[in-house]
């Protein structure tokens, strides 16, 4: 994997800038109207997560400088939601233990401290542990589904886990450089509030680069072209 690629191919197309102001506006309008029961805020979140996987359709099919157009905004809506269902998917286990243990938790609070703590521990352990497995997996089912063109794919567990395993090195580093893209993301907070319009939108288009990337290194598999792909 090219690392340094991931962080710089924004830069190399020559209308990054645009497609930035872009991303950043519709981040911008999505936060601002999110008090509308958060669709606002929800499509923001798909229209970021449908043009991150146009990029890593771009990576896999061998274009890994520049960046996809925005077009057809209401595939990559389509696309953004899909991947918000993957990861509830695999988010489910963390959720469903939380809310079972809730209750004995609750039934426990008054009469037995001891055992809330202990199921309490149970809890933060297993939720650290999953967020852990997910952060690893969630790259290898995003790339998969992005490649294929195919949301079944992403739920195919076992095919994906294998994956994983297989190329355990590969998508712990697509994990930590995408958590560092993150971070840099994140840093735009300090910038009048304002920045991280431009840094979220930026480290987005880092993962998608990176899990791309991850994809082409942990398979040969042939991939089919996706109809209707916009990118150039």
């Amino acid at each position: 994997m090219d690392i340094g690629k991931s962080f710089t191919f924004v830069f190399q197309d020559d209308d990054w800038l645009t497609k930035i102001l872009i991303a950043a506006a519709i981040l911008f309008v999505g936060v601002l109207f999110s008090w509308l029961l958060l669709i606002p805020a929800i499509v923001a979140v798909a229209l970021l997560n449908g043009y991150m996987l146009e990029i890593i359709r771009q990576v896999v099919r061998g274009k890994l400088d520049g960046l996809p157009e925005w077009a057809n905004w209401g595939d990559l809506i389509v696309d953004g939601l899909k991947l918000i269902v993957i990861q509830i998917v695999y988010a489910l286990p963390a959720i469903v233990l939380g809310l079972c243990l809730a209750i004995p938790m609750a039934a426990a609070a008054e009469n037995a401290e001891g055992l809330t703590i202990l199921l309490s521990l149970v809890l933060i352990f297993f939720l650290i542990l999953w967020a852990i497995v997910v952060s690893i997996v969630m790259p290898a089912a995003t790339a998969v589904f992005a490649a294929t063109d195919d949301l079944a794919a992403a739920f195919r567990f076992g095919e994906v886990f294998s994956l994983v395993r297989k190329n355990l090195s590969t998508y712990l580093i697509a994990f930590v450089m995408s958590w560092v893209a993150s971070l840099i993301g994140s840093f735009g907070s300090s910038i009048c509030g304002l920045g991280a319009f431009f840094t979220g939108p930026y480290a987005y288009m880092v993962t998608g680069h990176l899990y791309g990337q991850a994809y082409i290194a942990s398979t040969t598999a042939p991939v089919q072209p996706v109809v209707g792909e916009t990118f150039q």
